[in-house]
């Protein structure tokens, strides 16, 4: 399959500080990023001010639709394991970058393993797209497509992508967010959409048995296991401020845990009980933080 066609060249040719902005924006793709905005939604739910407030239910399934996402991309990289053009694990304009940043910037701006679909394109669909469509509101719509289009930018100026890899990823993402948005009531079903992310999941352990596919499952079924004990309780129960800020306090600790997991070239076996542990704190935080929030 050849997808060294576009992109590429031009990409070569941007000046560096394009390049050091195009690493910020994709950094808002990353899983790191991703799972701390999706956490902070959830947690906070109603509480949380501005136009991305939403009841905890509906941010469970912009949870669920993100974690299906990264199954189905992991999936699909195994399947076809295609490389990303040369030079990608480099990372672009490094030297405009002071050496106690560099690590950092590097983890952003470079990129490894297989390169098709682009899972960043994926991403800013699922989420930012999935976020456009539970807010409903024209200046949702108008931030989602401009990440939509910023996103899957970025990584081919980086030049960790072909053109191709963002195209396929969009296109995935596109047609998987549509699906679990009209088959659980326009958002209405987190359980449901999270069902759906367990069964991408276990076709991705079915494809390859690798620490991404491990983790993309062991997410998947800690939130749905999690879900089906405490998911009436979180809908019934109380949204306040100070049961956001403790369910945050408390998710952080799993969140810390998350980066630990994610960070860490474990075992597969390792990948998935971490992953599973840490999506079922995130997703009980709230009632533990309402919890602490009526005795203080």
């Amino acid at each position: 399959m050849s997808r060294g066609i576009g992109g590429v060249e031009f990409a070569a040719g941007l000046p560096d500080p394009i390049l050091v902005l195009a690493a910020l924006v994709t950094a808002l793709g990353d899983v790191w990023f991703v799972f701390g905005l999706l956490g902070l939604l959830y947690w906070f739910g109603t509480a949380l001010p501005g136009p991305l407030s939403l009841s905890r239910p509906r941010a469970a399934f912009a949870v669920a639709v993100a974690l299906g996402g990264l199954a189905a991309t992991t999936a699909l990289k195994e399947l076809f394991r295609l490389p990303r053009p040369p030079g990608a694990a480099d990372p672009a304009a490094a030297e405009l970058i002071p050496p106690w940043l560099l690590g950092a910037y590097a983890e952003i701006g470079a990129a490894s393993g297989f390169g098709f679909p682009s899972g960043h394109s994926v991403s800013a669909v699922v989420v930012y797209g999935g976020l456009g469509l539970l807010v409903g509101s024209r200046r949702s719509y108008a931030a989602a497509a401009t990440l939509c289009v910023l996103l899957p930018l970025s990584r081919v100026a980086l030049g960790v992508h072909y053109v191709v890899d963002v195209a396929a990823g969009l296109a995935v993402g596109a047609a998987y967010l549509l699906a679990v948005y009209r088959l659980c009531g326009r958002g209405s079903k987190p359980g449901r959409a999270m069902l759906l992310a367990l069964g991408a999941a276990l076709v991705a352990a079915a494809v390859g048995y690798t620490a991404d596919t491990m983790l993309a499952l062991g997410g998947a079924l800690g939130a749905r296991l999690t879900w089906g004990v405490v998911g009436d309780a979180v809908t019934q129960g109380p949204t306040t401020v100070a049961g956001g800020a403790a369910a945050a306090a408390v998710g952080g600790v799993f969140t810390a845990l998350f980066a630990v997991v994610y960070g860490l070239e474990a075992a597969p076996y390792v990948s998935f009980l971490g992953m599973a542990v840490v999506v079922a704190g995130v997703v009980a935080a709230p009632l533990s933080g309402e919890a602490l929030a009526r005795r203080l």
